[in-house]
């Protein structure tokens, strides 16, 4: 990530004076609590600290490695290394130690470049530093983004199975001309950014990673093609398997560079790929080349995607794709016109930086960080400050006008979490009046779940709005509303009444043509939301913090309509656990056997306890049927706790009663 930005967006907070909310912090906790107020429960974030771009994801010996961008010494942008966290099923995720620290102590620079703001060659010369103070350099440089390699066969020389990383060097230099006059050195001209393509392998499993070549680079500066000495970053490698060789695509300001290998150490430019759409609003960040199956065929097509930092659909920075070929030397993009008009990955505004797992044979996943640059100050979590989206499935399928289209849904791993489904009943909603009708759920509350369900209508009876009101509180006047607007074909997340007083509801994206039904599925986190439309045709994802003053009254949830009928059916909830082990448990008997006329007391023999929490009894509740036991017959009582962390434990008790003894 480019440091830029990040003044850049502090200094607009200060111009124009945007009140951030006062979201409630907490302390860290002895240990690793993950309870804090709006801790995602079952999205990866770091125990504390910055977090940004997913770098390196790969799959080696069983093991899913997610390295990525960190801030070891803070909770702000800074000191960019590289984090580490692992996982055996894309879900459970353990934070490692820091696998890429930010380099020190590093040599002089000292080389002669002329750039495309230059006349003529000047002259890179000095103590590298991160702290743009030209007097006062501290000798460190950054690791930004970049990606991991399996060395299966030695190629580079480092030994069988070796995983290698490729990561983009950021320093700031002196520069200074070639007037000698004044200065021994020449004439300080200032100071710049340099952007360097570096490399690092482990012989460990990616424990440890030793810098390659005493930290100097694989592609000097020298060699970006565009002459853009700050915005040459984000290594991506990946095997082409026609040409047998290595590809690294590179983004330079407006423009992608290619690089190829066939040793992995030594690089050579073959082609750039001109941006053709929104041509300066920001720079392309992040480029991946992704071979892919076009589903049910045997073609392969390649997938050029890559991040925005301005210009995305809901505002700010997202996700764009383009469908094309690649001949080993230049992408070539399926028509004319494809550059120029992009595709996005996700609608919502919170999508960014998402690379693709190395080494999951025919399958494509994904992983993104869920934020925006354009607003990433407003997320003032304590003591941790970032987190993942869910892991991605990517599936290319042909589609018409189109001709190819990604479609996401979330891996099937993510099932594990499931506490299990259940159905919240089918029903419908006639709201002939202008404001929203509302049909509440009462058999499921909650902060982290999954709910999904199918909306249809009829032409003549078109609502203006439906969908799902969640994270309601306990009054209805705060919540975040996930619709659909039939009239103008708009899958939308509003979160204007949330209780953070942000008039923010940009994450929208309209359907083709002119459908009478959808289906929504949302995935509900204690700081996020990812809804998937008509299982993975569309997605929006977006970070929020609802009813900041009490987070936890946010559990309610409905189905709401407007002016219109709307049938609603095949609607499910269920909850997740925490992948922290924040997991409450609810104990006792799951079935009962009463005789006639005996009491029944809901609680005999029933417990709730947590892992942190201990003893949640006298917070549970209680609901389903009302038991008679002057009436035979089979009954069900259903019980729920959640925990300080908002996770929500489930149990159900059936109870027989008998009949009367007859004497």
């Amino acid at each position: 990530m480019n440091k830029k930005i990040i003044k850049i967006c502090v200094a607009l907070i200060v111009i124009i004076g945007i009140t951030l909310p006062n979201l409630p912090s907490q302390a860290k906790a002895e240990g690793s609590s993950y309870q804090e107020a709006y801790r995602d429960q079952y999205h990866y974030s770091a125990q504390q600290n910055w977090l940004n771009d997913p770098n390196g994801l790969i799959k080696y010996d069983g093991v899913y490695h997610m390295f990525y961008q960190y801030n070891p010494n803070g909770n702000e942008w800074g000191n960019m290394s590289w984090g580490h966290a692992t996982s055996t099923d894309l879900v459970h995720w353990k934070e490692q130690d820091v696998a890429i620290p930010e380099s020190d102590d590093n040599a002089w620079v000292d080389f002669w470049m002329k750039t495309k703001d230059d006349a003529k060659p000047v002259h890179y010369i000095g103590r590298p530093t991160t702290n743009w103070d030209v007097w006062n350099p501290n000798g460190k440089r950054y690791i930004f983004s970049g990606s991991v390699i399996l060395d299966k066969d030695n190629v580079a020389g480092f030994g069988k199975n070796t995983l290698i990383a490729y990561y983009t060097s950021t320093y700031q230099v002196a520069v200074r001309g070639d007037d000698y006059s004044n200065d021994p050195w020449g004439n300080l001209l200032g100071i710049r950014e340099v952007q360097e393509q570096n490399m690092a392998y482990s012989t460990d499993g990616g424990k440890t990673f030793i810098k390659y070549n005493h930290q100097n680079p694989v592609i000097p500066v020298t060699q970006v093609p565009t002459g853009d000495t700050g915005n040459f970053r984000d290594p991506k490698v990946v095997y082409d398997e026609a040409n047998k060789e290595w590809v690294m695509p590179l983004v330079s300001g407006q423009e992608v560079d290619i690089f190829t290998s066939t040793n992995l150490k030594d690089w050579t430019y073959q082609s750039a790929i001109q941006r053709e759409h929104d041509v300066g609003n920001g720079v392309w960040e992040c480029p991946e080349l992704i071979p892919m199956k076009v589903k049910g065929t045997n073609q392969t097509k390649w997938v050029l995607s890559l991040s925005v930092q301005q210009g995305a659909p809901a505002g700010g920075s997202g996700m764009q794709y383009f469908i094309g070929d690649f001949d080993g030397k230049k992408f070539i993009p399926e028509t004319n016109e494809t550059i120029k008009n992009p595709q996005w990955l996700d609608y919502g505004e919170d999508f960014y930086a998402g690379v693709t797992f190395g080494e999951t044979p025919g399958r494509t996943i994904m992983l993104g960080w869920m934020s925006n640059w354009n607003y990433v100050g407003e997320q003032k979590t304590s003591p941790w400050h970032g987190e993942m989206t869910l892991p991605r499935e990517l599936t290319l399928v042909q589609n018409g006008e189109k001709g190819y289209v990604l479609k996401q849904t979330p891996v099937k791993e993510v099932n594990k979490l499931s506490q299990g489904t259940v159905r919240l009943g089918d029903r419908k909603i006639n709201a002939v009046a202008k404001l929203d009708k509302t049909s509440p759920i009462t058999e499921f509350s909650g902060t982290q779940y999954k709910v999904s369900a199918h909306f249809s209508w009829k032409n003549n009876q078109k609502p203006n709005r439906l969908g799902f009101k969640l994270r309601e509180s306990e009054d209805g006047s705060k919540f975040i509303e996930v619709g659909y607007d039939p009239r103008n074909q708009l899958v939308y997340i509003d979160r204007t009444t949330d209780g953070e007083n942000i008039p923010r509801k940009n994450s929208q994206v309209k359907l083709n043509g002119d459908p009478t039904s959808v289906k929504l599925t949302a995935y509900v986190d204690a700081s996020s939301i990812e809804v998937f439309v008509n299982d993975g045709e569309k997605v929006l994802t977006q970070v929020a913090y609802p009813n900041p003053e009490h987070p936890l009254d946010t559990k309610k949830l409905s189905f709401f309509a407007g002016s219109g009928k709307v049938k609603i059916t095949n609607a499910i909830g269920s909850h997740f656990k925490s992948i922290w082990g924040n997991n409450p448990t609810i104990m006792g008997p799951s079935y009962k056997a009463l005789d006639y006329g005996s009491p029944f007391n809901a609680l005999d023999g029933i417990q709730a306890q947590d892992p942190k929490d201990g003893d949640l009894t006298s917070a549970m509740k209680v609901s389903g049927d009302n038991i008679n036991t002057k009436k035979p017959g089979i009954y069900r009582v259903n019980y729920s706790v959640s925990n300080a962390a908002g996770v929500t434990a489930l149990h159900k008790l059936t109870v027989l009663v008998k009949q009367r003894d007859k004497k």
